[in-house]
């Protein structure tokens, strides 16, 4: 498996490149809530609140990786109050599997479900993503890795 590297520039460009995008979709700041997927979507979402001075910003904290490995489930171990709206964004970082964006669809419809990067081999599309195309065999690394 390849590993590609990413840069910091990279990942404030495509985070404000998904806030534009989520802006034109709900253009109310004032409704929106942002979920950040703990760990790799918490900088993109801190990234997106501050570019639209967000501040209902929330944290779903979920398992689905161990020592590089994909698990075969998912662990939710959330404490922040979530709700189902169309006004909530779920950020995350990388859809690779969509594993994760078909667990919290199944438990959120009407949120919108936000990466930076998705996988050819993603199962579960995302609403909104900045880049599409990552090969499948391909381990990103991102900057706070």
């Amino acid at each position: 498996m390849g590993k590609q590297y990413l840069k910091w520039e990279d990942i404030v460009q495509w985070s404000h490149d998904l806030a534009d995008e989520i802006v034109k979709d709900c253009p109310n700041l004032s409704r929106i809530t942002l979920v950040a997927v703990s760990r790799g979507g918490l900088i993109p979402t801190q990234l997106i609140a501050y570019k639209l001075d967000i501040r209902d910003v929330r944290v779903v904290k979920l398992m689905s990786y161990d020592n590089n490995h994909q698990r075969g489930e998912i662990e939710d171990i959330s404490t922040d109050e979530l709700f189902d709206a169309d006004s909530v964004y779920v950020i995350d970082d990388v859809a690779d599997s969509g594993a994760t964006i078909k667990y919290l669809r199944s438990k959120y419809p009407l949120a919108k479900y936000c990466t930076l990067l998705k996988k050819t081999c993603c199962q579960e599309q995302p609403d909104f993503c900045v880049k599409e195309g990552v090969s499948a065999d391909t381990w990103v690394v991102f900057p706070w890795d």
